[in-house]
């Protein structure tokens, strides 16, 4: 998922209705490893490529008041859609709609800008359970709506994914553990400026007594996310059978952790450290999950936030059309 959420990003009664007709079906998902199968977290990509879609993520935040009208409540509905060239490469399309409601004011509604990612899988270690790929996403400057805070410029950033499940370790109880993660750097293609009081005319309004003004760039920007998953499916499969009942049998609790950091100056956003526990509901046509979204710092904010995901499996669901590359 890649935004914060443009991976989480990025009809959930019909799709949850497919769920349970199929859920008894093994889950044969699309980021496999041996016998390990990646599921796609929430706040950030998972580690390969496949054909899958979100529809939708959905998250929820509520910031502080700005000039005093009260806080406000933000909505956000991300779209996914991957689809591999080859097996091992793929274009991911994210794009969102967020409303923002604040108390006492206007609702401000509109879409976020659209983001196209390059992807390869160059690394599948089945014995190990470990996949890498790398790629590039590019953000279309000016393709969302102003008001909700759509960035005027777009950027790029390169980007590394990884996998490890704990498959081969010595110890069973271990086993079903496993961590992914995401390390990029945006390069903006306008950086943040500012223009100086001497720039305005000796009682200018423009500057309204402020000591600066940003202009309408951005930061370059770090940005990671790793997550430590534990999976019952695996547990169940490749350890112990538990005699888990079918639904608590495809549960893979996990923890993700994100953090972002400006890398230039001026800036107008600090370091920010997310958690996010939560768990995923794991079946062959797709998953579910839910997780809280909690700052661990003020940067990210004061309250806890919520993130929801529907994820399609479309190279399980059609092989043979949507769920194809291009070229075998």
């Amino acid at each position: 998922m890649s935004s914060q959420f443009r991976r989480v990003a990025r009809s959930a009664p019909a799709l949850l209705c497919l769920g349970a007709a199929i859920a008894a079906s093994p889950a044969a998902a699309h980021v496999i490893a041996g016998a390990r199968v990646f599921p796609v977290t929430l706040t950030f990509d998972d580690p390969g490529v496949s054909d899958e879609a979100s529809i939708p993520a959905f998250a929820y935040s509520r910031s502080g008041a700005d000039g005093g009208t009260g806080p406000t409540h933000e909505y956000d509905y991300g779209f996914e859609y991957d689809k591999t060239i080859t097996p091992r490469t793929a274009l991911i399309f994210n794009d969102g709609y967020d409303v923002l409601q604040t108390n006492g004011a206007k609702t401000q509604a509109g879409f976020e800008n659209l983001f196209v990612t390059g992807k390869w899988q160059f690394i599948t270690n089945a014995p190990h359970e470990f996949v890498a790929s790398i790629g590039v996403s590019r953000e279309i400057g000016g393709s969302g709506t102003d008001h909700i805070g759509a960035d005027h410029y777009g950027s790029t950033a390169p980007i590394v994914y990884a996998g490890k499940g704990f498959g081969d370790l010595p110890v069973p109880a271990l086993r079903p553990f496993a961590v992914t993660g995401e390390l990029s750097y945006t390069f903006a293609d306008k950086e943040v400026n500012t223009i100086s009081p001497a720039s305005f005319g000796a009682g200018s309004p423009s500057n309204g007594g402020l000591a600066a003004q940003y202009n309408n760039g951005t930061n370059n920007a770090w940005a990671a996310g790793i997550s430590l998953q534990y999976s019952l499916p695996y547990l169940q499969s490749q350890v112990k059978d538990l005699g888990l009942p079918g639904f608590l049998g495809k549960m893979i609790p996990l923890v993700e952790f994100t953090w972002s950091s400006p890398a230039s100056s001026p800036s107008t956003a600090g370091t920010t450290w997310t958690a996010a526990p939560g768990v995923i509901y794991l079946a062959q046509w797709g998953e579910v999950g839910a997780e809280a979204l909690i700052p661990m710092n003020k940067a990210a904010g004061t309250n806890v936030g919520a993130v929801a995901l529907v994820h399609i499996f479309l190279d399980d669901l059609l092989p043979d059309s949507l769920g194809k590359p291009f070229f075998q």
